[in-house]
């Protein structure tokens, strides 16, 4: 259970492609745990590749399970996941692809002798088809795990894609407009007027609010016949000293080398907390600890992005995007 443990606090981050951010899963209702499984057999995939094992324990962990008793919940929701999605124009192995079909899980299988561990096949041309579209988000699976209906975890997901983006909607006001049908699809529901999809909607911002503090407002346009979600964006962080891009990788390698000597009681809340406290340049050994990260994760010379008359550190990425 230990090594369980250990395994997960590592980086609980995941690139998840902006293909599965912005979609929905087909057939999954109202049920979260098929997009809580979504994000773990992504953290998978990330390390391992497109087929690997895992034990159940891990597994149930990673999706903030405790019992044996929830595999049956556990085994519906592979099953929605295998469920055919379509998607155009892509290569594969050299040759174009005009249309797939075909679910994102291949397949899941238990053997009778060994059966506390799960092996997972995912598609490869599905993973491919995802890898070559564009943008990704960063989405942490502990947060994510601590929702309790589709509404606050999808809209979530959704102010995470759209936060930094720009739109019209005025200096530091983030913004994104969805129709009835689209959030139909998105949160599983059937719902005919505006008036009933706002009150599963308010459900999931007090969600959001009370479990990550973010503040989303959201009213329906009666013009445009669309729900707008606004939130306020901090385009500019005056206290930020790396980029802002780093802070959850920052997070995990300060975890990884504080294992055990932290007393943790949330760990959601923990990140949170050390987050804002980046932002703020209130986190007293950030030097210390970001200078090994870009030494000993990127082989990275820190000095060499280091601006001492600011006590600020540049991108090292955005060298390497212009070689």
């Amino acid at each position: 259970m230990e090594n369980v443990k250990k395994k997960i606090i590592e980086s609980l981050t995941i690139k998840k492609n902006n293909t599965l951010t912005d979609g929905y899963i087909p057939k999954s209702g109202k049920a979260i745990l098929p997009d809580k499984l979504i994000n773990a057999l992504y953290w998978k995939l990330e390390r391992e590749g497109t087929k690997f094992q895992m034990s159940m324990v891990e597994l149930r962990s990673m999706l903030g399970l405790k019992h044996s008793k929830d595999d049956e919940r556990i085994y519906k929701a592979i099953a929605i996941l295998q469920t055919p999605i379509q998607v155009r124009d892509f290569t594969f192995q050299g040759k174009d692809v005009a249309w797939l079909s075909t679910p994102f899980l291949h397949r899941a299988l238990k053997w009778k002798e060994g059966q506390n561990f799960i092996e997972i096949i995912l598609d490869d041309m599905m993973v491919e088809a995802l890898k070559q579209k564009a943008g990704y988000t960063a989405i942490d699976i502990e947060i994510c795990n601590a929702f309790k209906t589709k509404y606050g975890l999808k809209i979530y997901e959704m102010y995470l894609r759209y936060y930094h983006l720009p739109n019209r909607e005025g200096k530091e006001v983030g913004a994104i407009k969805k129709s009835i049908d689209n959030l139909n699809r998105l949160f599983g529901t059937e719902y005919k007027t505006p008036s009933e999809m706002k009150r599963g909607i308010d459900r999931g911002l007090n969600e959001i609010e009370k479990i990550t503090g973010e503040f989303i407002n959201c009213f329906y346009n009666k013009i445009e016949k669309k729900f707008v979600f606004g939130w306020h964006q901090k385009s500019k962080y005056p206290n930020l000293r790396i980029p802002y891009n780093h802070i959850d990788i920052l997070i995990d390698w300060y975890l990884h080398h504080n294992e055990g000597k932290l007393k943790i009681k949330s760990l959601p809340k923990y990140k949170q907390s050390l987050k804002k406290s980046i932002i703020d340049d209130e986190f007293k050994e950030l030097d210390n600890y970001y200078r090994g990260l870009l030494r000993w994760k990127y082989n990275v010379e820190w000095s060499k992005y280091y601006d001492s008359v600011r006590g600020v550190y540049r991108n090292f990425e955005d060298d390497r995007e212009k070689v």
